[in-house]
C-alpha cells in the first residue's frame, strides 16, 4: 500500500502524491532493480536460535504488490503469498547463505524477536549486497516449509515452539514490571508554584 517504482520525475512526483495519501511521512529509496528476494526463518528464544535453509521467491512484478501478497479472490487468480513460486534451498553460494542466515539471527536478537519469524532480503543480483526487507512475526504457516526443508517436522516444530513459550513465561514471571512507590506524593509538597519575590 503506497508503494510505487518511479522511473522518471514525473513518476516520482505521482509515486509522492500516491503515498502521502496514507501519512505526512514518506521514504524515497533508490530501487534495487536486478532483484532477488531471499527469506530465511529464525526459531528461538533468547540465546538458542536457529536458522533455516534459505528460499527465493520468484515473481514476475517488479515488486510484490499488495493485491498479490494479500488478496486471495477479487480480479485474478492470485491466491496471495500461497501462489507464489518458491526455490528451496534457495541457488546462493555457500558463503552467501550463510551470510544472510548469520543476519536473519542478528535482526532476529535485535528487534527481541521469540519463537518463530520469517526475516525477508532483498539480494542485489548485480553487486550482491544483501538488504534486511522486513520481518514477519507471525509468517503464513509458521513458515514450515523451511523448517521442513531444514529437518524439522511440524510436530517437532510445534512442540518447540510450546516449550519456548513456556521459557519465556516462567521468565517474565521473574519480572518486577511495577514498583510501588509514593513518588509523585514526594513532589507535591514541594511544588507550590513560583515564588513571587
Amino acid at each position: 500500500v503506497g508503494i510505487t517504482i518511479a522511473k522518471n520525475e514525473e513518476e516520482l512526483v505521482d509515486a509522492i502524491q500516491e503515498a502521502s495519501r496514507y501519512d505526512v511521512k514518506i521514504v524515497l529509496e533508490k530501487a534495487i532493480t536486478n532483484l532477488r528476494e531471499v527469506n530465511c526463518s529464525v526459531l528461538g528464544f533468547d540465546s538458542e536460535l536457529r536458522a533455516s535453509v534459505l528460499e527465493e521467491v520468484r515473481k514476475s512484478d517488479e515488486i510484490l504488490s499488495y493485491e498479490n501478497k494479500y488478496s486471495s479472490g477479487g480480479k485474478g487468480s492470485s491466491k496471495g503469498m500461497a501462489s507464489a513460486s518458491r526455490i528451496v534451498p534457495a541457488p546462493l553460494s555457500q558463503e552467501m547463505s550463510d551470510e544472510i542466515r548469520k543476519l536473519s539471527v542478528n535482526t532476529f536478537k535485535v528487534l527481541g524477536a521469540s519463537g518463530v519469524a520469517r526475516i525477508d532480503f532483498l539480494l542485489d543480483a548485480s553487486t550482491a549486497q544483501v538488504y534486511v526487507n522486513e520481518i514477519n512475526t507471525i509468517p503464513g504457516s509458521l513458515a514450515f516449509y523451511l523448517w521442513e526443508a531444514s529437518g524439522i517436522d511440524f510436530s517437532e516444530l510445534m512442540d518447540q515452539l510450546v516449550k519456548q513459550a513456556i521459557d519465556r513465561q516462567r521468565l517474565r514471571e521473574k519480572m518486577i514490571f511495577s514498583y510501588d512507590t509514593n513518588l509523585l506524593a514526594t513532589y507535591k509538597k514541594g511544588t507550590k508554584g513560583p515564588k513571587n519575590d
